[in-house]
């Protein structure tokens, strides 16, 4: 269970006229993020021809974790914002971590998935494999429980949950210098972080090396149409997974470096404002599968 005494209290907001019009940002991102990933969310899982995609079923998996967040994380921190100081007590600041880390963890680990299934789609193209379309199923639900059992950790002892910066929203604790909330937090930035980026940025990597040096070696059916097309059809869907994985990263990673910092240094260096604004810039990610 968690440790009530290593939380700190809520604490007053400050500096309102920079964070007010933050709030009202958060609500429009929160109508137009649950509107526009409940939307395509429902478009794929209606249509039953794109959901023979697997890259389409991991992005089905991201629309839902980001769903959930748009929708249930985002009003926490938008109306806190709003007020100044934050009106929903420690239990809401722990629900509210609890969101923010598991749509975090499980798009990483599902970005990461996708990223090794465009690159055997690409790199083993001619190869004679099985198409099995309820793979993607099982792998999105590893990656939640996966992220599920990262995010819950923290209530059975193993670190705990904070407010952060000015106090309007909440997440791991990570400016603690104790063993438990220390060795979690390495743990965490190892195998939630660096591990699935490496990954990601090599197999995606390698998937525009393929794709570029298959079409300059192809010359001899180059003006073929189907070629042709297929060559677009691989670009525009290694673009849609860049563009998708670069939000991704433009949004989390300011937050990660600030966070690796507070780890290892003392976070009185840093005024409260710098723990805020990384911290709500990360949960932009949640518009980025749309």
């Amino acid at each position: 269970m968690l440790n009530i005494s290593n939380i700190s209290l809520s604490k007053q907001l400050e500096s309102c006229h920079i964070l007010r019009p933050i709030g009202y940002y958060f609500i429009f991102l929160w109508i137009i993020g649950t509107f526009l990933n409940g939307l395509v969310l429902y478009i794929l899982i209606r249509n039953k021809k794109l959901r023979q995609s697997s890259t389409n079923i991991f992005i089905g998996g991201l629309l839902l974790a980001d769903f959930i967040g748009s929708c249930f994380e985002l009003p926490l921190p938008a109306f806190s914002l709003i007020f100044c100081r934050w009106i929903f007590t420690y239990t809401g600041c722990v629900y509210e971590a609890i969101i923010t880390y598991f749509t975090g963890c499980s798009n990483m680990y599902i970005l990461c998935l996708m990223s090794i299934d465009r690159h055997n789609i690409i790199i083993h193209s001619f190869s004679k494999r099985i198409k099995n379309i309820k793979r993607p199923y099982v792998l999105i639900c590893c990656a939640y429980l996966l992220a599920l059992f990262w995010t819950l950790m923290p209530l059975f002892g193993w670190s705990t949950y904070d407010y952060e910066g000015l106090g309007m929203s909440c997440s791991i604790q990570w400016a603690g210098r104790s063993f438990n909330i220390i060795s979690y937090n390495i743990t965490i930035f190892i195998f939630v972080y660096f591990i699935p980026m490496i990954i990601i940025f090599i197999t995606n990597i390698k998937v525009y090396t393929s794709i570029r040096n298959r079409w300059r070696c192809n010359t001899t059916n180059r003006d073929s149409s189907r070629v042709r097309l297929q060559h677009q059809i691989e670009r525009r869907v290694a673009f849609t997974i860049s563009f998708i994985i670069g939000g991704f990263f433009m949004a989390w990673t300011p937050y990660a470096i600030f966070v690796l910092i507070r780890i290892f240094m003392n976070g009185n260096y840093f005024p409260p404002i710098m723990d805020t604004i990384p911290a709500l810039f990360a949960k932009t990610s949640l518009m980025y599968a749309i």
